[in-house]
């Protein structure tokens, strides 16, 4: 089944390159529809796009659209017409034809059709293929070059969904910043000088470690993957800690975390998750490796649990008190392997069917979607190992309500105010709210992004400056303090670092404001529907 597969996705790899190399006669679009009730059907040519593009001037039925957009957006539309995708062709294939392209492509084509009752996917796919690999690259006017119908349709009651998520994501940030930043209560300060005058957990502990780089065969993958163990020169038993990086990560992304967690006695395997890796993606943006595959949702987390049967024979490490912290991806794989359980929807067994009327706005909702696709039955990856867990700007939503309530062990999650990746809200504080276990934390920073705690100067994606948000490296402090904190309550019974859990003041900065909180009422929830 799989060799059949990888037999189809090739096939239509080299089917879609040979129709942008060798191109039929197919006359590209001419006109770009879409209805406004109740008015009726409207339409923008697409020579006069061309025209406004290559001179600046417009026509007077393009003038009617411009004219009601801000200035400012009116002066930017011909760059952004224009400017060319920067991937390799091969990769844009690659991607389109993989099953996360393919999903992502026919929810874009419910607002983009082929007809007005027709999902534009196959159309779309042809279009991207072709106009990658078109000396002028894949731009929107590009793409409608090679657009194989006369006319674009155009659903705005689902492309204007997009919008008003967008503008959902900035209403929600304001929600976060009334509701725990502005006006709370102030730290108990008895607290906040007893933190003081005990050690300070954001310098490195005690103890020497050595680093050993080891390989793990997770069955289900077919190369054996490599890990960093970083174990403190201690000659007893010690917690272990396993780190799992997200999407274009490598095991250097969280060696900084490792180093310190080491140093003050937990032995911890930072694991290079081949098909999520940093190498992967290179590989992947130069147009020599395909798109990483659904999956994943599964072999990534056992990976992990593939980490720990390697660690059975290594001496000084107890695998009965195993922690885990894991970043985006590796944020889900993490509660996975804590419990949370994958559950198939009834509803969204059909989310890509041209009846199947929602889009999916994000990434949790794409991932259920393709796991729906794969998987009839509840995936349970639960590793009884795992006593407790840390998840940076997870991927959360896709457990739901039951799938999050599985989780039975101490949990702490991170999330960032500014995160546009992983929506807080969405991904971190109602998943928390859907959490039974007592031993609970969410942490929510300001304004922390999906970037603040990555190592610094590792990425390969051009990530803008105000996305990236303050440099990471400020942020490093408060994840040391707090992952050292956790672990020593709950995996080595230390309970005098709890008050560490309870005071966020002594960690702020100039940069990163922190709250860290217990329990949400249903009061604060609604503040984000409202």
């Amino acid at each position: 089944m799989i060799l059949r597969q990888s037999i189809k996705q090739k096939l239509m790899v080299a089917i879609g390159i040979v129709a942008a190399l060798f191109p039929t006669a197919a006359m590209p679009a001419e006109r770009i529809t879409f209805n406004i009730a109740p008015f009726g059907q409207f339409q923008i040519k697409v020579k006069d796009l061309e025209a406004f593009i290559a001179t600046g001037s417009s026509t007077a039925e393009l003038d009617y659209y411009l004219h009601r957009l801000p200035p400012q957006q009116v002066a930017k539309l011909p760059q952004l017409l224009s400017t060319p995708l920067k991937l390799k062709p091969l990769a844009i294939a690659k991607f389109s034809n993989s099953t996360v392209g393919e999903v992502t492509l026919k929810n874009l084509g419910k607002g983009i059709r082929s007809s007005t009752n027709r999902n534009g996917f196959y159309a779309l796919r042809g279009a991207m293929i072709a106009a990658a690999f078109d000396d002028q690259g894949l731009s929107i006017i590009n793409l409608l070059h090679h657009y194989p119908l006369k006319t674009v349709h155009l659903d705005l009651e689902i492309i204007n969904q997009y919008f008003e998520q967008s503008t959902q994501l900035a209403k929600n940030r304001k929600v976060i910043e009334r509701t725990w930043f502005v006006g709370h209560q102030p730290q108990n300060q008895a607290l906040g000088d007893r933190i003081e005058r005990e050690s300070d957990l954001k310098i490195p502990g005690q103890y020497s470690w050595q680093k050993r780089t080891l390989s793990y065969k997770n069955p289900h993958r077919h190369q054996t993957g490599l890990f960093d163990l970083y174990q403190p020169k201690i000659k007893r038993s010690v917690p272990v800690i396993a780190i799992s990086h997200g999407m274009a990560s490598s095991r250097q992304t969280f060696a900084y975390l490792a180093k310190h967690l080491a140093s003050h006695g937990f032995a911890v395997a930072v694991i290079e998750h081949d098909d999520m890796s940093l190498a992967k993606f290179d590989r992947f943006l130069s147009g020599t490796e395909s798109f990483p595959e659904a999956n994943n949702l599964i072999d990534q987390p056992l990976d992990i649990s593939s980490v720990l049967d390697r660690l059975k024979s290594e001496p000084y490490l107890d695998l009965k008190r195993v922690g885990i912290v894991g970043q985006s991806f590796g944020g889900y794989s993490a509660l996975a392997l804590s419990g949370g359980k994958l559950i198939p929807e009834v509803s969204a067994k059909e989310c890509q069917t041209q009846s199947y009327s929602d889009i999916l706005l994000d990434l949790s909702s794409l991932a259920k979607c393709t796991f729906n696709q794969l998987h009839q039955s509840q995936v349970q990856l639960r590793d009884p190992r795992v006593k407790a867990v840390i998840a940076i700007n997870p991927m959360a939503k896709i457990f739901g309500s039951a799938g999050m309530s599985e989780i039975d062990i101490p949990t702490m999650i991170i999330g960032g105010s500014n995160d546009r990746i992983m929506p807080p809200f969405t991904e971190q504080i109602e998943p928390f709210s859907w959490l039974k276990e007592k031993e609970k934390y969410l942490v929510l920073i300001k304004p922390a992004t999906h970037f603040s705690f990555l190592q610094e100067g590792l990425g390969i994606l051009p990530v803008p400056d105000d996305v990236v948000g303050p440099r990471p490296i400020y942020a490093y402090p408060a994840l040391k303090t707090l992952s050292t904190a956790f672990f020593e309550v709950y995996l080595a019974q230390q309970t005098k670092y709890q008050t560490y859990l309870h005071n966020n003041t002594q960690l702020n900065n100039n940069a990163f404001e922190l709250s860290i909180i217990r329990s949400l009422d249903q009061t604060e929830l609604e503040k984000f529907k409202q």
